[in-house]
């Protein structure tokens, strides 16, 4: 009886003992096993925060190109060859004298284009022609009389039109192209539609009539639509040339080529009541960017004042265009921050600066890397009218790898 009851009593000390040895082991080996997930666990990535705007737009300030326009009392407008922007200090239309030449060889040239340096078709004079040739001198026009049967080439027609802007060869030019002069006029229209020169108003292909009329902002745009076209261009360039039929040595109306560098053209026009008007373009460069100037001025009291309003107008756009810097070189773009804390700066690895002309705009989009670990850590694009420039974005600093207690003390970061 009593050794039965030492054996019973005995049972629970031993289970006892067992527990005492086992909880701890199982702490033991549950720690190992947390402490080895930890350690094992993806890393969370770098937290990206922005300093910059990702994408931003800067516009030139157009205040100087309205005031340059502003200054003037007579008619004008300036603007460049590439874009859009027009800058002009009156509305009205004005009479346009032979400035309406080059729009009636630019509806012409549409209906039927001539290749740069070909000599085209050829036109035999008419007595129709010559009755014409007549009338405009009688009325102190430009006009060349030749012949009744005189073969004329294209060419020497647009020669003529353009350097001393004869009369009775613009006229010969439209109405051999589209028939008679209500036809050449319903093709105007329809041109000026399409080309959307509200203020333009057509008679007739010479200029002699008060009623050819446009406003100065359509004539920069006309004058565009003239220097894209290279076989135009070549004309209103010419300085002179030599033409047969007894004519001779003939020069361009154009005061400033010759004597201006990078002179373009366009064409000049003058009458009683339109006064001596001026579409003047010029190649420069601002800033090591090719750019062409425009001007137009209108209704100036004389031969001298037209030449001065067209170097005075240049002159003054060649001031115009604003040199802007969009990137500094080191600017803080934003900062990468490890799960423990380190950080990298992001900063710019070079500048981008350019050239702007007034109402110009420039973007500069921002696109950073917050998985890169070192070297480049993104880019910036700056997106200029004349092309992309491309500054990489670098880092200073150093993301540091979490050691083991980090990760054993940090299991919000790790697990989430």
């Amino acid at each position: 009886m009593q050794a039965a009851r030492a054996s019973t009593i005995s049972r629970p000390k031993r289970w006892l003992r067992i527990l005492a040895w086992s909880i701890p082991a199982l702490l033991v080996i549950g720690a190992g096993g947390y402490v080895a997930a930890a350690a094992a666990a993806p890393l969370p990535a770098p937290t990206l925060r922005t300093a910059a705007e990702q994408s931003t737009t800067r516009s030139a300030d157009a205040a100087a190109a309205q005031a340059a326009v502003d200054a003037q009392e007579l008619p004008t407008a300036i603007g460049w060859l590439d874009g859009e922007k027009i800058w002009t200090n009156d509305e009205a239309a004005y009479p346009l004298a032979s400035i309406s030449k080059l729009i009636t060889v630019l509806v012409a040239q549409e209906a039927q284009p001539l290749a740069p340096g070909e000599d085209g078709p050829s036109y035999t004079w008419t007595a129709a022609d010559r009755e014409r040739q007549e009338q405009y001198l009688s009325l102190d026009g430009v006009a060349y009389p030749i012949p009744v049967g005189t073969e004329v080439t294209l060419r020497e027609m647009l020669t003529l039109i353009f350097l001393p802007s004869a009369n009775d060869f613009a006229a010969a030019y439209a109405y051999s192209v589209f028939g008679d002069n209500d036809a050449f006029v319903a093709a105007v229209n329809d041109w000026a539609d399409r080309h959307n020169l509200e203020s333009l108003e057509f008679v007739e292909p010479t200029g002699m009539d008060e009623g050819n009329r446009a406003n100065p902002a359509d004539l920069i745009r006309i004058g565009r639509m003239a220097l894209h076209n290279p076989t135009i261009a070549e004309f209103t360039s010419t300085q002179s040339a030599v033409m047969p039929w007894g004519i001779g040595l003939i020069e361009n109306t154009n005061p400033l080529l010759g004597e201006l560098p990078g002179m373009l053209g366009i064409k000049t026009g003058r009458s009683a009541s339109a006064g001596f008007n001026f579409l003047a373009a010029q190649e420069s460069t601002a800033d090591g960017r090719e750019v062409v100037k425009m001007s137009v001025t209108l209704a100036r009291p004389s031969i001298a004042a037209r030449a001065q309003s067209g170097r005075d107008m240049l002159a003054a756009v060649e001031l115009l265009p604003e040199r802007v810097e969009i990137v500094a070189e080191g600017e803080e773009l934003g900062t990468l921050v490890g799960p423990d804390g380190s950080s990298v700066a992001l900063l710019a690895a070079g500048e981008a600066s350019t050239t702007l002309l007034p109402g110009e705009s420039v973007t500069r989009s921002v696109v950073l890397d917050e998985h890169a670990v070192s070297g480049e850590f993104g880019e910036i694009t700056v997106t200029t009218p004349s092309g992309d420039i491309v500054v990489p974005i670098r880092g200073e600093g150093t993301l540091t790898a979490p050691d083991l207690w980090w990760r054993i003390t940090h299991p919000h970061v790790l697990f989430n």
